[in-house]
């Protein structure tokens, strides 16, 4: 099994609640709560975790509340090296109710290039030839635009396999780093091209067709791999000389955050293990579908993830 490493900058304290009805100008008390580590990259160690594979993530920790998220992270189990800057890691709330989760992220401490110069260090002293290499999640503030690229271009020259799960201008720069694969969700996708953008939990009818072509779009002219995930409707990819598109099956969803942060874990799992491209995202699509099932953001119970991953054709 190929060992993971995970750079997910942007660390924070997740907490996630219920409450029974969520309304602006309203006091809410909720019904159930949870705290832990969180960050996109965090989210795809967890589920990797719950798999029996262990991944490492490197991260920015600041403040009192960066020494509380380390804690926490050690309490599961997840193995965290951390670049300590100035400022307080970020906190994030999600709010479960009969609407659709809203959900509150804060931006993270500021960072500089000598910060950002020890994080990519940090990474660099950690990447395994054998290995795959994983960028998660959002940057803090002040972190250069070639941030993703920067550590997929180091990665890649230590013979890793890449995979990139960001946004915006750096999503833009990976894509030129020659980053082996990249995984928006469909909004994702849609503003990097200059479309219409969505909200990312919006389902259009025509999802997994837009999914398509922007999936197409984006691989083009280059020998990468694209994968965009559409929510519920499943995932398209699209390779040299390949589109296909995945369903996902069909669940009684308690938390959709994360849910993508478990899909790529489930590719994780699979490449790292020599399984092809399409198996690791069957994988990937029982892994995001079990995700939905759980309150916390990044669980998963294995049991569901194979009973899921048989639903799917191969």
């Amino acid at each position: 099994m190929k060992r993971t490493l995970i750079a997910c900058p942007n660390l924070s304290l997740d907490r996630t609640i219920r409450v029974e009805r969520a309304a602006l100008g309203r006091v809410h008390r909720s019904i159930e709560a949870d705290v832990r580590g969180g960050g996109k990259g965090v989210n795809v160690a967890r589920a990797l975790k719950c798999m029996d594979q262990d991944a490492l993530i490197v991260g920015f920790s600041a403040g009192r509340t960066g020494q509380t998220v380390l804690g926490l992270l050690e309490d599961e189990g997840i193995d965290t090296i951390a670049t300590d800057v100035s400022g307080e890691t970020r906190s994030c709330l999600t709010v479960l109710s009969e609407e659709p989760p809203t959900v509150f992220n804060e931006s993270g401490p500021t960072i500089d290039e000598n910060a950002w110069e020890h994080f990519e260090t940090a990474v660099a002293e950690q990447l395994d030839g054998e290995g795959i290499f994983a960028f998660s999640g959002s940057l803090p503030p002040g972190a250069p635009a070639d941030s993703a690229a920067r550590l997929i271009e180091r990665a890649r020259a230590a013979g890793c396999t890449t995979i990139c799960d960001t946004s915006g201008t750096y999503l833009e720069a990976a894509l030129e780093a020659g980053v082996d694969i990249v995984k928006p969700n469909l909004s994702e996708a849609l503003t990097l091209l200059g479309h219409d953008g969505l909200e990312s939990m919006d389902v259009p009818e025509d999802a997994l067709e837009r999914a398509s072509e922007a999936a197409v779009e984006l691989q083009a002219g280059a020998p990468r791999t694209v994968i965009v995930t559409v929510g519920s409707a499943g995932v398209v990819y699209a390779t040299e000389g390949e589109t296909r598109a995945v369903e996902s099956p069909k669940v009684e969803v308690v938390n959709p955050v994360g849910a993508g942060d478990c899909f790529v874990a489930g590719l994780i799992l699979e490449l790292a293990s020599g399984a092809p491209l399409h198996e690791s995202v069957l994988a990937g699509v029982a892994m995001g579908a079990a995700g939905c099932e759980t309150f916390p953001a990044g669980l998963v119970d294995p049991d569901r993830v194979m009973e899921l991953r048989s639903l799917l054709e191969a």
